[in-house]
């Protein structure tokens, strides 16, 4: 294979496979956006409440960013010539990316806490509480990025990583995107499904779980399943981001050495991990959670439903009010 091959392969990729997220993206999100606001609405669901501030995140990320990246496939984007943008860009999705992973980390906490045996644990799955914790989530994704005005240039000629930051920012992308988001998910995740299934093996769970004051009900138990899959689709997605960044690194040394067939096909894979990979996570939400929630899928069919009901009587009251002039 020819490395004019290689390189038509990922324009090709970028040219069908970004679209392609872009139109699942914004469907998905928006939908899943309208359903956890009337779960919100129904009833007041901390668990509910991180998912669509993250859902809203992930929105906005594949619409700056990953619009971006399609522009700049047969374009030369606006952050390679102006330096502002250029950190701004990276600030901005930074912030983000923190932002999403960090509304799914509060609600596998969430989950544990409800499924916990201790009174003060479980008196974090509070609506007050969770207010109060998307607010810290905002402000601190904010505060802790702004490391990037540093991180980021294009001074040599396009917005790249500065090298004397190289490591800071493989070290910084490392931690608060792969591994420790990770981790807290899965830990959170397991401790849940651990304390669930101590209730459920209770001699009399429902006796039981109103003397100790832990009531499950089944939306909390569908908002489980689509958090223990959107965590699942998260490691997978994710964890191929930060070993592409320190391989990058690591042999960022012999970069001079290196063939032009294995430049090439480097390229490819990290355009793959990223973005590809990277916003894959971004964009399916809504697929995961109709996937592994029966609830979800009910609830996406009837707003359907709805508005299929909302046109044939838009149709009919029509229909009548005609027939009525006719005659």
């Amino acid at each position: 294979m020819s490395v004019s091959t290689i390189n038509n392969i990922q324009l090709q990729l970028g040219r069908f496979g970004i679209p392609i997220l872009l139109t699942l993206g914004n469907v998905g999100n928006l939908f899943t956006a309208w359903i956890l606001i009337r779960t919100v609405k129904q009833r007041a669901n901390p668990c509910a409440l991180y998912l669509l501030c993250a859902s809203l995140a992930n929105w906005m990320i594949i619409n700056t960013l990953l619009v971006g990246t399609y522009y700049g496939i047969d374009h030369i984007e606006p952050v390679h010539k102006s330096n502002i943008l250029c950190k701004l860009r990276w600030y901005g999705g930074y912030v983000l990316f923190i932002a999403s992973r960090n509304f799914m980390i509060a609600a596998c906490v969430d989950r544990w806490a409800l499924c916990s045996q201790n009174p003060k644990i479980r008196s974090f799955s509070q609506s007050k509480i969770a207010h109060r914790v998307t607010f810290i989530i905002i402000i601190s994704s904010a505060l802790m990025n702004l490391c990037f005005f540093f991180f980021f240039d294009n001074s040599s000629g396009r917005c790249a990583t500065n090298p004397l930051y190289t490591l800071a920012f493989t070290s910084y992308s490392l931690t608060f995107i792969g591994i420790l988001p990770s981790s807290l998910m899965i830990l959170f995740g397991f401790l849940a499904r651990y304390n669930l299934t101590k209730i459920r093996l209770r001699v009399q769970p429902v006796d039981g779980d109103r003397a100790r004051g832990i009531q499950i009900h089944k939306r909390d138990h569908d908002l489980m399943k689509m958090l223990f899959g959107e965590v699942l689709v998260f490691c997978v997605t994710t964890c191929p981001f930060p070993c592409s960044l320190l391989y990058n690194y690591l042999t960022a040394s012999i970069t001079s050495s290196k063939t032009p067939i294995r430049i090439a096909i480097e390229s490819l894979i990290n355009f793959i991990i990223q973005p590809l990979l990277t916003f894959t996570y971004c964009c399916t939400q809504f697929y995961v959670y109709a996937i592994f929630s029966g609830k979800f899928r009910k609830d996406f069919l009837e707003i359907v439903h709805l508005k299929r009901a909302n046109r044939v009587n838009q149709v009919t009251t029509v229909q009548t009010v005609t027939h009525r002039e006719r005659q």
